[in-house]
């Protein structure tokens, strides 16, 4: 059996955090291990974590790119990158949880205006594998290559809807925006946290 492109999508739950004149950066779930999502593929654990460690050196080395949009094949185009994927995590729950770097490209200044506009996006994993049918499900096998994420419309895993914290909230909730006051703040709510107890 030959590999397929395969792509999955995510209501990208986020948080988008803008420090002056820093990067515009993005941070929720991206996919879900051990879960059937609405394409009726589940993805182990164990094929995440793997792919994971395999993608560790591509995310330091700030090369893995994505796209607004899903291409239709698994190459990875910088003509038409929309951000950087700057970390991955997989949580024990098997949520893996990414961070992303919108970039100063045309796609990227699109993906950043349709976040502050509030607009709901998705988020697509992009790879190529073959799948098994048990039951009602297909299960994803071993020869899974996860490619990149791409920031998409239509996601498939279900019940993650996007937030958004940005500079404005900070500002409200300690009265700064500026990053230093911010961690002044924050060490002050936290002092006052432990010495309450």
């Amino acid at each position: 059996m030959s590999a397929i492109l395969l792509t999955e999508e995510v209501n990208f739950l986020y948080e988008a955090l803008q420090q002056e004149n820093g990067p515009f950066k993005l941070r929720g779930l991206v996919q879900k291990a051990n879960a059937k999502n609405q394409n009726g593929r589940v993805y182990t654990v164990e094929i995440l974590n793997r792919e994971l460690k395999r993608l560790t050196d591509p995310i330091k080395n700030r090369r893995l790119v994505g796209q607004l949009d899903h291409p239709q094949t698994a190459t990875i185009e910088y003509a038409k990158a929309s951000h950087l994927v700057t970390a991955l995590t997989m949580e024990e729950s098997g949520d893996m949880i990414g961070e992303l770097e919108l970039l100063d490209t045309p796609a990227g200044r699109i993906a950043k205006s349709l976040v502050e506009s509030k607009v709901q996006i998705g988020i697509s994993s992009r790879g190529l594998g073959t799948v098994r049918k048990e039951e009602d499900i297909l299960v994803v096998n071993d020869d899974f290559q996860l490619v990149t994420f791409d920031i998409v419309a239509e996601p498939s895993t279900p019940n993650a809807y996007p937030t958004r914290i940005s500079e404005d909230l900070i500002r409200k909730i300690t009265g700064h925006s500026k990053p230093a006051n911010i961690k002044k703040e924050m060490n002050k709510l936290i002092d006052s946290l432990i010495w309450k107890r």
